[in-house]
């Protein structure tokens, strides 16, 4: 979709009708609005996504009619969006209006919205607002519109999409959830064959017992999954509590920097909690893959350090004997002296502590012989051994910090949990019943998923029974190569959409480091961005190490870096879209240092086909324009034409270049 033209008739701070037209042409294709806080830029933003998907549950209709057209009696808004997609015209409308005639006291509930679509001057679905939704959304579906239409200050809420509403998003911009649908719909056709196949089944009267058996389970299995969804929202939601309460506790200065180093511990907690678990599963691997060999390398080297620890003798055969007591029977030693009765009992002694038997010099030397060979294959267990026991090491040092942080992180809850405070002591109850109510729901949910768990394998083993029993009737077994033919399909389906993920996660990663590595200011200490299996962002070091983007993490890059970071996710998510859409972005150089405004602003016009942006003059200075002036082709300039408390915005000057 390429945007013409975008008219604004009283909304927001827009005072009657204000036209901005946006042409492109082949090298311009950048459109800037020029505007001073609260004279209209959050107002142009907000009314392209009004127009589009409409107001939000908690947004007023009547507080979107510009204040001084309501006092002079106008009571209408609207936002009127003309664009060409896929080579035709079509208008997309929406306005503001009273549901009955004139009163003296109006209020929000007085008003409705309404939406007209025209394509090629016919309009579309008059009376069916779902079709025109669904028309809408497959130029830009809703879910993917914030990675087209985003605020640049709040740009850094990008850097870590890993919430569920992240991936409904990511699904849709590249093209992800019409295979998820398909897999849906084939579920439901392979359940509806199932259940033909189960009543074909029924007519038999013989598997009555087991249809009744699968009846109770499925219905056991779909209220376990209710409820780990349940727990499952539970404690995100659990945790999205504590992370506000936390955030506003942080305005208590006095234990503002508690607070932060709290979520970092936590956070840090969490990191080596989950590298010990990695550790601790490669220990077991290691073990079940070498156990013989690791115990018996720690037999051998116990056996072998006892039997080199006997002190070495040497051995009496009984040819030696003979001759010792020869030696004996005569009056005079070997070495010529006389054969005392003190040198009889010595060599006697002798005789009785060293005689060993030929046998026996035998099995020693054997044995010798034995270790010798086996020594051989030492190195094997040796390093098999070494690698399990640096597992363990690892083991104990994991567990000894942890438990040292989570003496700090106890410390640091005492310390916040007797601030004194009044409302700083509420904030801090909530946050320990939401910290409660989190462990209980993680609690029943591990004791749900091993029910679930259960359910489920007996579940599948029935099926398979059924499966088999189905051949006994004609009208049964057709049902069940439905059944098959539904099932394979919709493994077929599944094995695409794996396959699918990883080529999107791997172009979203090339593109989204294309784009860092050129606005970075630090290209030496990166080597780009990954993405892991669910989307979420890893920074890669030159070095080749890999760490994840998480709040309050202490390795984070800075808040400028981040911002870089996810303007690069934004844009790799963006190329790799299905859609084509215009980027719309209100003050993309906001929060940025200079550095990186140069580089940002270079890259701009390359972020899609058609690029308009909402900034302050002090924002995009002439330095700034400069780099981006071969780019555009309009500029428009609003300004407040009303002396009163409310604002009459409009255009007070253009430039067509």
């Amino acid at each position: 979709m390429i945007i013409r033209r975008i008219r604004f008739d009283n909304y927001r701070a827009y005072y009657g009708e204000v036209v901005f037209d946006f042409p492109i042409e082949d090298g311009r294709n950048v459109s800037i609005i020029f505007a001073n806080n609260d004279i209209g830029k959050t107002c142009f933003f907000s009314g392209i996504l009004f127009c589009l998907y409409g107001n939000r549950d908690n947004d007023n209709l009547q507080d979107m009619i510009n204040v001084n057209a309501q006092r002079e009696g106008s009571y209408q808004s609207s936002v009127t969006i003309f664009a060409e997609q896929e080579g035709e015209e079509i208008s997309i409308t929406r306005d503001i209006s009273l549901r009955g005639g004139m009163k003296d006291d109006v209020s929000g509930k007085d008003f409705r919205s309404t939406l007209v679509i025209t394509k090629g001057d016919v309009p579309i679905a008059a009376n069916d607002e779902s079709e025109k939704m669904d028309y809408i959304n497959s130029i830009v579906h809703e879910d993917a519109a914030q990675y087209f239409f985003f605020d640049g200050e709040k740009i850094n809420d990008y850097s870590v999409a890993d919430g569920p509403e992240y991936r409904e998003a990511i699904a849709r911009i590249l093209g992800i959830k019409e295979v998820e649908n398909a897999i849906d719909d084939l579920k439901r056709i392979a359940k509806e064959y199932e259940k033909d196949r189960d009543e074909c089944l029924k007519k038999q009267n013989t598997y009555n017992d087991i249809l009744q058996q699968k009846e109770t389970l499925e219905s056991s299995v779909q209220e376990f999954e209710r409820l780990d969804n349940a727990y499952q929202t539970e404690i995100q939601e659990g945790n999205a509590l504590i992370a506000k309460h936390e955030e506003e506790l942080k305005r208590f200065t006095e234990i503002g920097e508690k607070v932060i180093k709290k979520q970092e511990l936590a956070q840090k907690i969490k990191e080596q909690e989950r590298e010990l678990n990695l550790v601790e599963v490669e220990r077991q691997k290691l073990f079940q893959k070498n156990a013989t060999i690791i115990l018996g390398e720690i037999l051998f080297e116990r056996f072998n350090r006892d039997r080199s620890g006997k002190a070495a003798t040497p051995y009496l055969s009984g040819t030696v004997q003979r001759y010792l007591e020869h030696l004996l029977a005569g009056p005079k030693c070997i070495c010529g002296e006389d054969m005392t009765p003190e040198h009889s009992r010595h060599i006697q002694e002798y005789i009785r502590t060293n005689l060993v038997t030929d046998e026996s010099i035998i099995i020693t030397r054997e044995r010798e012989a034995l270790f010798n060979a086996i020594t051989k294959y030492l190195p094997h267990g040796i390093e098999s051994k070494n690698a399990f026991l640096s597992c363990c090491e690892t083991v104990f040092k994991w567990t000894s910090e942890i438990n040292t942080l989570k003496g700090e992180l106890l410390k640091l809850k005492r310390e916040i949990g007797s601030f004194n405070e009044e409302a700083g002591e509420k904030i801090q109850q909530d946050i320990q019943r939401a910290e409660k109510k989190i462990k209980e729901a993680e609690y029943r949910k591990a004791q749900n998923d091993l029910k679930l768990y259960d359910a489920r394998t007996e579940l599948k083993n029935l099926e398979t029974h059924l499966a088999q029993y189905s051949q006994a009737n004609n009208e049964s077994a057709r049902c069940q190569r439905k059944l098959d033919y539904a099932q394979r399909l919709e493994r077929t389906f599944e094995d695409y959409l794996g396959q699918l993920l990883e080529e999107k996660r791997k172009t979203v990663e090339e593109k989204a480091t294309e784009v860092f590595m050129r606005i970075t200011n630090n290209p030496k200490k990166y080597r780009g961005i990954c993405i892991n299996s669910d989307y979420r962002l890893l920074l890669e070091l030159t070095d080749g190490e890999q760490y994840e983007i998480e709040p309050g993490r202490m390795l984070n890059p800075s808040t400028g870096q981040s911002k870089v970071i996810s303007l690069s996710y934004i844009a790799g998510l963006n190329k790799s879209s299905n859609y084509a859409a215009p980027i719309i972005i209100d003050n993309p150089l906001g929060l940025f240092s200079d550095e990186h405004r140069e580089a940002i602003t270079s890259y701009l016009p390359y972020f899609g086909k058609q690029i308009i942006f909402m900034v302050s003059s002090g924002d995009l200075t002439d330095k700034y324009r400069k780099i981006i002036e071969p780019y555009v082709k309009t500029e428009y300039y609003l300004d407040n034409t009303g002396d009163s408390t409310w604002p009459k915005s409009t255009i007070v000057h253009k430039e067509v270049y």
